[in-house]
């Protein structure tokens, strides 16, 4: 379900937003590429007409550089360790305090243990700070075009790198998941007048606190209010959809430390990020059992 968390990439996305913003590294769409979207998502079902708006919107552009950070990632190796830090505790303390309402509503509604739910917010945007500012709906079409219109190209970058046959194995990869990403998002303005074209979140394409991916949006997103559309930048929203999320992946309040852990391996698969969440929901609890407990995830 889950890209790298914008918080834990805050820096090096930082130095890449500079670049990512200049003229040199991003541009409107051309005709030619807007044909081929529409080609490509009218063959998913969805309506032409609507296709064009979309993908004639002037916030829609080609983010080549966007799409080589997710076909051949940086040298970069996130480090959570200062989640754990006695900063980040009291402000996810105060965080607790400030949204206790919420919290309760979320952990008596899906049984989640709501220290979890901090932790993963903490970790994912630093409780709402930092959701990133890449344009969603151009990274998933530029990966469509560049595995399309612009394959040959790509190609051409990796002359000489002995993983180039991975790298474009990888690059079709993606292009079929950014398909169906894509397509999500068309969904979300369809059914809900959604703002797709300037929709901002990390460079791997998630957005809103929880860090949710188009897919995971309209299967596990929740506004607590039935026909009302969640909103994942409004903090009530993003705390029940989380919890909605570890409810629908299986959480219960009797499972072991193990079960949770294989529980939010499906928010983000890194063990370091499980590892990481539970020691801070330890330390929420001011409980320290946590200690070299955790064993690493296969």
């Amino acid at each position: 379900m889950r890209v790298p968390s914008v918080t834990c990439l805050a820096m090096l996305c930082t130095v890449l937003w500079a670049g990512y913003a200049s003229a040199a590294t991003t541009r409107p769409l051309t005709d030619a590429e807007v044909s081929a979207l529409v080609e490509t998502m009218a063959a998913d079902g969805f309506e032409r007409a609507a296709l064009q708006k979309i993908f004639k919107d002037q916030r829609v552009r080609y983010v080549p550089k966007l799409v080589r950070m997710l076909v051949v990632p940086p040298d970069f190796s996130a480090s959570y360790d200062r989640f754990t830090k006695t900063a980040e505790i009291i402000r996810a303390r105060a965080f607790k305090a400030a949204q206790a309402g919420a919290l309760l509503a979320a952990g008596e509604k899906s049984g989640v243990d709501t220290d979890v739910i901090v932790a993963i917010l903490l970790i994912e945007t630093s409780l709402g700070r930092n959701t990133g500012r890449s344009p969603v709906l151009s990274v998933y079409a530029s990966l469509l075009l560049e595995n399309s219109l612009h394959r040959e190209a790509f190609a051409q970058t990796l002359a000489g790198n002995p993983r180039k046959d991975h790298f474009l194995q990888r690059l079709g990869d993606k292009a079929a998941w950014a398909r169906t990403q894509l397509g999500a998002l068309i969904t979300m303005k369809r059914n809900g007048g959604f703002d797709v074209c300037g929709l901002r979140g990390s460079y791997a394409g998630a957005f809103g606190i929880p860090q949710f991916l188009p897919t995971s949006y309209l299967k596990w997103a929740s506004s607590g209010t039935a026909g009302s559309s969640p909103d994942l930048f409004s903090m009530p929203h993003a705390i029940l959809s989380v919890a909605n999320f570890l409810k629908e992946h299986g959480w219960k309040p009797s499972l072991t430390h193990d079960e949770k852990r294989a529980v939010i391996w499906h928010y983000n698969r890194s063990s370091v990020y499980v590892d990481t969440v539970l020691a801070v929901a330890a330390q929420l609890k001011g409980s320290t059992a946590h200690k070299g407990a955790d064993q690493p995830l296969k």
